[in-house]
């Protein structure tokens, strides 16, 4: 049975999303850590962290009062900029695509680049827009933080759209988003079919499995995932996506989970399902196009790498930036209402490989064009992918 808390996870901006929650403790949460809770955590870092023999075994536990602050200094950064703890609730949203507040992701200079599918301003608020003022307000991160917890209560914003200001009314409040698009794009004789997928959620499968029906029914020729924003998440639903990207390899390892020497029993593997589990959706692509980020992390690599021994690297093409660097993962603990996430393993590739904590490199270098909105063929990420298509070298 696969473990539900297992994760190759990094919460970057593209989460949070002027949501309510947060890999913190809500305001107004009076939940005491304990000293058996400290030692539980302090248990876990000399244990089954990955890197538990660098970890101080003498620590004042009395200094700490939240649990993110203890993690901060146990863990040991570089390169463990991801170990975290989070509550039962927001985990639980987190996994099932729920949450609060308006949904959107924005620059230092407030112009939009994600809106989640689906969320409270998904089809009001647009990539490219940039916020000017919040109820007659000049905008600043506090204003756009204390519109979105002020749930079914509307704001006013204006924003600078295609050259005119205007004014957009937004109300934010509990959500459940998608993380899933798909389209398919006629670039000369080939049919492409575009992925955009967010997160790697445990409930994101049937999402995604649904838009691989549609390639499949209309015999697509090549594939693009756009995973410039995904920072990661479920195992499990990093090793279905595979299942739907090729067909070719039923019953061999995708990737496994390479534990400390202590806990080398705890080491799994993930295979391409068995010939008989198929459901029919699958393609069997011979090569695919990534369209990635500094913000394409963890299971976006991990996906990445696992394709490499089969597809060969020649036909594992990214388009945008060198990805985050993270091929380590965490498998959580609970104790009482906290979850801990400590990275306890490297994710290998079938040869062994795991990706480098510098990033995997891009093939062809392009801007996140903010001025097009994720799947437009004129943007520049993706209007590099056809081309390459068409022409078998970058834009």
């Amino acid at each position: 049975m696969i473990n539900k808390f297992i994760l190759i996870l990094v919460l970057t901006s593209s989460f949070i999303l002027n949501s309510c929650g947060s890999n913190s403790h809500p305001d107004g949460d009076s939940q005491v850590f304990s000293l058996e809770e400290k030692q539980f955590v302090h248990n876990l870092f000399l244990t089954e962290y990955l890197w538990y023999d660098q970890v101080v075994s003498n620590i004042d536990y009395a200094q700490y009062t939240d649990p993110q602050l203890m993690i901060n200094d146990l863990r040991l950064n570089p390169p463990d900029a991801w170990s975290f703890t989070m509550t039962q609730q927001e985990y639980e949203d987190y996994s099932n695509q729920k949450t609060a507040g308006f949904g959107f992701g924005y620059t230092s200079d407030f112009v939009v680049y994600l809106v989640r599918i689906n969320a409270p301003v998904y089809g009001l608020l647009f990539r490219g827009d940039q916020i000017l003022e919040i109820n007659g307000e000049a905008v600043t991160s506090t204003l756009v933080s204390q519109a979105s917890k002020n749930l079914n209560v509307s704001s006013t914003f204006t924003v600078l759209r295609d050259g005119s200001e205007i004014n957009v009314t937004l109300i934010p409040s509990e959500y459940s988003f998608n993380v899933s698009l798909g389209k398919i794009i006629t670039q000369g004789s080939k049919k492409v079919g575009y992925l955009r997928f967010d997160s790697f959620t445990e409930s994101s499968v049937t999402e995604f499995e649904t838009i691989f029906s549609t390639f499949h029914n209309e015999n697509i020729d090549e594939l693009v995932i756009d995973l410039r924003y995904n920072g990661g998440g479920s195992v499990a639903t990093a090793s279905a996506l595979l299942d739907n990207i090729t067909n070719a390899y039923s019953g061999q390892r995708q990737m496994y989970l390479d534990w400390n020497v202590n806990y080398k029993h705890n080491n799994s593997s993930y295979t391409f399902e068995d010939a008989d589990m198929q459901d029919g959706n699958e393609l069997n692509i011979q090569r695919v196009f990534f369209l990635v980020t500094k913000n394409s992390a963890s299971a976006s690599e991990a996906v990445i790498s696992a394709l490499v021994p089969y597809l060969g690297a020649d036909n594992i093409i990214t388009i945008g930036d060198d990805t985050h660097g993270k091929p380590v993962g965490m498998s959580g603990k609970t104790y009482g209402l906290n979850y801990y996430f400590l990275i306890n393993f490297f994710v290998r590739n079938n040869a062994g490989d795991t990706t480098s904590f510098d990033g995997i490199p891009t093939t062809c270098t392009a801007d996140d064009d903010l001025t097009h909105l994720m799947g437009d063929e004129n943007e520049t990420m993706l209007k590099t992918a056809l081309y390459y298509i068409e022409n078998d070298a970058c834009f």
